[in-house]
């Protein structure tokens, strides 16, 4: 509103404490205004301002305004005087304490009572600027070092605004080649630009402005939720941009699981539609089939869909799925107990292009679902089947048949998994990276020469509870598998210092190590582990936690790994204070969790031995 007041030579004034500049002129007008505006608090405003007008052959006017108010009282007076025919004028206006009395020179002025609030309030302000007209923003930082006594006038309770005289040249009379911009050095000028709005210069905001839209939705695209929804309350332009679908791609609610309900998820789905592409509503146990279904109906290129612990979850849900989203490549149903075989089904029929699924704790899951998922979903990656106890051997069987290029699979406490289903999952997926059959307590050392003789490429091993591995197969998995990366062998009690020694020599990217109740393992088996390749600057965590035979020589062992972060000693009866702290000082960054059980108190030998302790006695 400044800006275009200034530019069509409009008279303001401002009457509610604020400030108000009168301006006219008879032709074209360009210039700027400053005002340097201090904090609420403060009790003098300086500013400059300078402008050029044209009218007829070649006239320009230049003008000054000082103002000094003390605002006491409503009652209000105006005067006006004017001097003749000379172009030059000197304009002041003076607002007492009791009345208010303003002198106004000029050679054409519009004194409109309605004009009087439209910048009242910008002492509010910190710095700003407003350009007007075409011409380049003339720039003159405030006078305030030397001060006319006959205009500056205040008082500890007053307010003071003095414009000084600054003659400049019409820009728009001169030729574009000798145009000038004001007086100020280059150093004034970087000074006042430094003096910014919200932290960003005049410039800065213009360009912000300029920005293509593409540009701006390409920026909000790496922003998460929170962001999004603060930029859309910057203004409208913004708001517009934050919110276009194109801006939602990615994204995950978890953070507010506990807020989101249907209705929320309904109105993402209609206002991203087919820009959407990952979701996640992990933990949302508020949603329920119908949100889903409108989520499917609307969002058709969806490829990722996060559903774990969504407990409202049915059937119904991944029916809609397999109808509408064909592109979808991945899909997390862990712990939606109500999933059964049916959602497999669904999934396969419209999802060929599935590539990873999770149904780990879906008790109702049994091989024939499992079976129908890999006769559709012939491209899986991952299968993840935590929990499930209804899996077989004959579900393993169809994903090592069907599904050649597996590369993930856990079976976690798939209790009936036997070796036949592991030899044949060996043999027929050779891309086969990571394998987690722990609690799978039938398993025998040959299901791990199956998968030393065709997965070379194994970098994670999980085999906790597998009571029945032994060194000689561990040794077949030493030779072959030089890519194993992490390994938990807990509570594989069988195995001796001979396990280390293997994997010491065979396995140089050995990073974690879990070797937790294995009740054989001695300090001779950490110093062969400690003199292989991997453990000088590879191995980061091992966990011995209930390794009854370890002492503090293995402590002293593993100085030599420099980059071991975190050990694990709880109940490790024979591990002292003395030799933890000895090993954190050579590596001050090592994590110890140990635990020492209280001592056993002394026997008493003296005096009369009570008959019950403190808390019999209570009781």
């Amino acid at each position: 509103k400044l800006s275009g007041m200034l530019a069509s030579g409009e008279g303001m004034i401002s009457d509610g404490g604020g400030v108000g500049v009168g301006i006219s002129s008879s032709g074209g007008a360009s210039g700027s205004v400053e005002l340097l505006c201090p904090p609420s608090g403060s009790s003098s405003i300086s500013g400059s301002a300078s402008f050029s007008s044209s009218c007829g052959a070649s006239s320009s006017n230049t003008h000054s305004t000082a103002v000094s108010s003390e605002s006491n009282n409503n009652s209000s007076s105006n005067g006006s005087s004017h001097s003749g025919n000379n172009n030059n004028h000197n304009a002041s206006l003076q607002l007492n304490g009791i009345g208010k009395s303003s002198n106004i020179s000029n050679s054409n002025i519009n004194n409109n009572h309605n004009n009087s609030n439209i910048i009242s309030g910008i002492c509010n302000s910190i710095w700003r600027s407003a350009n007007f007209g075409s011409a380049t923003p003339v720039i003159n930082p405030p006078d305030i070092t030397h001060p006319s006594p006959k205009i500056m006038e205040s008082s500890s309770d007053s307010t003071s605004l003095s414009f000084s005289i600054a003659p400049e040249i019409c820009v728009a009379d001169q030729p574009p080649s000798q145009r000038t911009v004001g007086t100020n050095t280059p150093e004034e000028l970087q000074e006042d630009q430094s003096q910014t709005f919200l932290g960003t210069t005049e410039l800065d905001d213009e360009l912000i402005k300029q920005l293509p839209k593409e540009v701006l939705l390409r920026v909000f695209s790496y922003l998460d939720v929170v962001s999004l929804c603060r930029c859309a309350q910057v203004c409208k332009y913004w708001n517009v941009l934050a919110l276009d679908g194109s801006s939602w791609q990615k994204i995950n609610l978890f953070d507010f699981q506990r807020d989101i309900e249907g209705p929320v998820i309904e109105n993402i789905s209609q206002r991203c539609r087919g820009f959407l592409k990952s979701l996640s509503l992990r933990g949302c146990q508020s949603v329920g089939d119908q949100s889903v279904r409108t989520l499917a109906n609307h969002c058709h290129n969806i490829e990722h869909l996060d559903l774990s612990e969504c407990k409202k979850i049915t059937d119904i849900s991944t029916q809609s799925i397999s109808r509408y989203c064909s592109k979808l490549t991945a899909i997390n149903l862990d712990s939606c107990s109500n999933i059964t075989d049916n959602s497999l089904k669904y999934l396969s029929d419209g999802c060929p292009n599935l590539m990873e699924i999770n149904v780990s704790w879906c008790h109702l899951i049994s091989e024939n679902g499992v079976e129908a998922l890999a006769r559709g979903c012939v491209k899986l990656r991952k299968f993840s089947s935590k929990g499930c106890k209804q899996i077989n051997d004959n579900a393993i069987m169809c994903l090592a048949i069907y599904c050649p290029d597996l590369m993930v699979l856990n079976l976690h406490s798939c209790e009936t998994i036997s070796d036949s289903s592991i030899r044949q999952l060996a043999a027929n997926c050779p891309k086969l990276q990571k394998l987690c059959v722990s609690k799978c307590a039938d398993l025998t050392d040959l299901s791990l020469m199956a998968l030393s003789q065709h997965n070379q490429l194994l970098n994670t091993l999980e085999v906790s509870g597998c009571r029945n591995f032994t060194d000689i197969g561990f040794q077949a998995l030493g030779r072959s598998c030089k890519y194993l990366e992490r390994m938990d062998l807990e509570e594989c009690s069988q195995i001796t210092d001979l396990t280390l020694a293997h994997l010491a020599t065979g396995c140089p990217s050995l990073e974690k190590l879990t070797l937790s109740h294995c009740e054989l393992i001695t300090d001779d088996g950490i110093r062969h582990l400690t003199t292989g390749s991997c453990a000088a600057e590879i191995l980061s965590v091992l966990e011995l936690d209930n390794c009854p035979l370890i002492t503090d020589r293995t402590l002293e062992h593993l100085v030599s790994c420099h980059n071991l972060q975190r050990i694990e000693l709880f109940d490790c009866q024979l591990i002292t204070r003395t030799a933890i702290r000895k090993l954190k000082n050579h590596l001050p960054n090592i994590k110890v969790h140990a635990y020492f059980a209280p001592g056993t108190p002394p026997a008493v030998t003296t005096g009369h031995r009570p008959r019950y302790c403190r808390c019999c006695e209570i009781l």
